[in-house]
């Protein structure tokens, strides 16, 4: 008898390949919905700590602000035990040309510092693998954030830097923060919200 080699017919195959199509067709679905749910879990989740660092302003009486990392998709709470105001560029531009009367030290003391606050954030939060920060808007820019850290500043008195944060992920789900100028209140929207419809026509 002659031998034959071994292999697969095409009705084998094609049987193969319906199988694996048809994990697929399950599959995707599925992983869709974990980034869905990833993506909509990390905005509570910082929704949670600005409204927290809200809480402990006006308990400590210090400023504080939520730093959100644009390249490494981090984020975290700082504060500072000295009244930092917000500034314009106007004003930044004068200190600056003001700035050669002071000395190192004193720009220094001048202006305050922030230090990560470990009652709030004891190390960088990341968000999930396939989630990251698309962009933020803030008070201080008329244009969006897309890379380096953005701030929300969040002062004593109750008042909150009104802030729009957008964060994505792998399968284009958007998610809207928008924080308000009052006690730290944040809502969360599941859909992409367009600047101008919360800072006005002044917004790019």
């Amino acid at each position: 008898m002659r031998n034959r080699e071994a292999g697969f017919s095409l009705i084998e195959l094609l049987i193969v390949v319906a199988i694996l199509g048809l994990v697929g067709v399950i599959a995707v679905p599925s992983i869709s919905n974990t980034f869905r749910f990833s993506v909509q879990s990390s905005a509570r989740e910082i929704a949670t700590l600005i409204k927290e660092a809200s809480n402990s302003s006006q308990i400590t009486g210090k400023m504080y602000r939520v730093a959100f990392d644009l390249k490494n998709d981090q984020y975290w709470a700082e504060s500072s035990s000295e009244q930092t105001l917000l500034k314009s560029e106007e004003s930044e531009a004068i200190e600056k040309e003001r700035s050669h009367i002071f000395d190192k030290k004193d720009e220094k003391e001048k202006k305050g510092s922030f230090n990560q606050d470990a009652s709030l954030t004891k190390k960088k939060r990341t968000l999930p693998i396939g989630v990251k920060f698309k962009d933020v808007y803030t008070e201080q820019s008329e244009d969006p954030i897309i890379e380096g850290i953005a701030y929300t500043h969040i002062f004593p008195q109750g008042l909150t830097e009104k802030s729009l944060i957008h964060i994505e992920d792998n399968s284009k789900n958007e998610i809207s923060l928008i924080v308000s100028n009052l006690l730290g209140r944040c809502s969360v929207e599941g859909r992409f919200i367009e600047a101008k419809e919360i800072f006005g026509k002044g917004v790019r």
